[in-house]
Parts: C-alpha cells; sequence; structure tokens
C-alpha cells in the first residue's frame, strides 16, 4: 500500500484547499464568501503571525464561535492586503478569505465584538 503525503500550507491563514495546520481549522464567517484556515487565539488574545507569502494583513483575534471559543484571522482593508485571497467586508471590517471549495465543511465563526476587531 502506498501513502501519499497531502500538502499543509506552511504558513497559519492559508488556503483549506491546500490544507492547514495543525493547530487550524477551516473556517468561514457569517456573512462573509469564502473561507480560511484559522488558529484559536492564546489565552492572551495573541495570534500567530506567520502569514501566506504577500499578505499584508493584520492577524488578530477577531472571530468567535456561539460558545465563545476564540479564533484568528487577517484584518484586511483591501484586496491587496490578502495575497492570492481577497478581502471581504462586513460591518466595516475586512477579513482575508478564499474561494470556498464546494466539499468543505468549515466552521461557522461570527464576527467579534466591535472592541475586537478594531483596526
Amino acid at each position: 500500500m502506498t501513502q501519499v503525503a497531502v500538502a499543509t500550507n506552511p504558513t497559519h491563514y492559508g488556503n483549506p484547499s491546500t490544507g492547514c495546520e495543525s493547530d487550524e481549522v477551516d473556517v468561514r464567517v457569517s456573512g462573509l464568501s469564502g473561507d480560511f484556515c484559522s488558529p484559536k487565539c492564546n489565552s492572551s488574545g495573541v495570534c500567530p503571525k506567520d502569514m501566506p507569502k504577500g499578505d499584508a494583513a493584520v492577524p488578530e483575534c477577531a472571530l468567535r464561535t456561539t460558545t465563545g471559543d476564540k479564533y484568528c484571522g487577517l484584518v484586511c482593508r483591501s484586496d491587496s492586503d490578502c495575497g492570492t485571497g481577497s478581502c471581504q467586508t462586513s460591518l466595516g471590517v475586512g477579513l482575508c478569505t478564499y474561494a470556498a471549495a464546494d466539499a468543505a465543511h468549515p466552521l461557522q465563526l461570527l464576527p467579534a465584538e466591535a472592541a475586537q476587531i478594531i483596526v
């Protein structure tokens, strides 16, 4: 039997279609199109700083689940901040996302409170 290794992104916040890192989940934010790989925020609300090449967005603890778990995202102002992704905006806050794969079943997240996502 031959095993084929599935490549994963070399950084956080990558395109889920190429695989998320072991500490990330594929997420989709309510109200935005597309999805992305997202790590949980640490206990201090800090997010990993490694990003895909070409991204100029800012990693922030900007998302939460309905149960209160907090996740990181790349906060952007325009598509040029997102490398190969796109900047999707809701309620004045942008997040870098990638076109969603048809078979994907990402974790659904909500934007965190406005005080946590100020750019």
